[in-house]
C-alpha cells in the first residue's frame, strides 16, 4: 500500500491551523481602575499659574506718574509747611509780598519771544490765584518803567553787576553757572523799581525754569524745598518749567487776604497752626 506523504503533510498542517483557530480567544480588555475618594474627603483640584515671559513691567516714568496721580490732594498742614519753605529764605525772615493792586513787569536786554510767551502765560496763571494783587495781561518790552524789571544779560556781563553786598548770585551748584543776580533789600514802598538780572546764555527748560524762579523770587518766594520733586522750587532740579499743584496752593495762600507784608516766621506759624511733625 502506497501513501501519498505530500498530501498527508498538507492535511496535517491544515488540521493544526483549524485547531489553533478554534482554541484561541479574543484578547481581553482590562478595565482602567478609577480612584474612588474616601468617604468624608473632597478632592481639591490644583491650579498652576504660569507667568508669561512677555508680562509688561512698568517703567520708572510710569511708576513716578502713578505715584503723582495717587497723591491727588494735599492736607492743609502739607500746604502750610511748603509755604513756609518757599516764602522764607536765608536772606528773608519776613513776608515780602507785593501789596499794591497792579504790579507792572518789564523785560529788557537779550530776551526772546519764548521768554515773552513764558511770562505772559504765567501772568494769567498768577492772576487766577491772587485775590487782590494782579500782574499785567502782557509784559512790557524794552522798558524799565515797571515795578519789576527782568534784565537779560550774557554771563560775562553779569559778573559786573555785583557791585555791593546787597546783591546775591544764584548759581548752579555743580557747574557754577550763574542763573540770576538779585538784590536782597526789598523796597515796595516809594515807587522804586526791583531789577533782577538773568543769564541770557541759558537755553531750553533751564532758561524757562530760571526766568520763572527769578520772577517768583521778586513776588516773595525766595526759598526752596527738598520735599516735592515736581515743585518748581525743588532744590535739586532746574528743569521744572511749571508750578506744581502744591506750588499753586502756596501762591494762593501768599496772595490771599490772611497773609500780609512784613509778617515774621513766628507770626506765620501761629496764623497757619503749623505743627512740629
Amino acid at each position: 500500500m502506497k501513501y501519498n506523504y505530500g498530501a498527508l503533510s498538507i492535511g496535517l498542517i491544515i488540521l493544526l491551523v483549524c485547531i489553533v483557530g478554534c482554541t484561541s480567544t479574543a484578547p481581553s480588555i482590562q478595565p482602567t481602575a478609577t480612584a474612588t475618594p474616601e468617604i468624608g474627603t473632597t478632592a481639591v483640584p490644583t491650579t498652576t499659574i504660569t507667568l508669561s515671559s512677555t508680562t509688561a513691567v512698568p517703567t520708572t516714568q510710569e511708576i513716578t506718574t502713578l505715584s503723582t496721580t495717587m497723591q491727588a490732594s494735599y492736607s492743609s498742614n502739607d500746604i502750610n509747611k511748603h509755604f513756609v519753605d518757599i516764602a522764607f529764605g536765608p536772606d528773608y525772615s519776613y513776608i515780602n509780598k507785593w501789596s499794591r493792586q497792579l504790579v507792572g513787569v518789564a523785560v529788557t536786554g537779550a530776551y526772546t519771544d519764548d521768554d515773552i510767551k513764558t511770562l505772559n502765560e504765567f501772568f494769567k496763571l498768577f492772576n487766577s490765584y491772587s485775590s487782590y494783587t494782579k500782574l499785567p495781561s502782557e509784559v512790557k518790552q524794552s522798558e524799565a518803567k515797571a515795578a519789576i524789571v527782568l534784565n537779560f544779560l550774557p554771563e560775562s556781563s553779569l559778573k559786573n553787576v555785583n557791585s555791593d553786598n546787597s546783591w546775591k548770585i544764584s548759581r548752579n551748584r555743580e557747574t557754577d553757572t550763574i542763573n540770576y543776580i538779585y538784590k536782597t533789600t526789598g523796597s515796595q514802598f516809594g515807587g522804586t523799581t526791583e531789577t533782577i538780572y538773568i543769564n541770557s546764555d541759558l537755553k531750553g527748560n533751564v532758561r524757562t525754569h530760571w526766568v520763572l524762579r527769578s520772577l517768583l523770587y521778586e513776588l516773595g518766594f525766595p526759598g526752596e524745598t527738598g520735599t516735592y520733586t515736581d515743585s518748581i522750587f525743588n532744590s535739586d532740579s532746574e528743569t521744572v518749567t511749571s508750578l506744581s499743584k502744591i506750588d499753586l496752593k502756596a501762591l494762593e495762600l501768599m496772595y490771599g487776604t490772611k497773609i500780609t507784608y512784613g509778617m515774621s516766621l513766628n507770626q506765620i506759624r501761629q496764623l497757619l497752626l503749623i505743627d512740629s511733625k
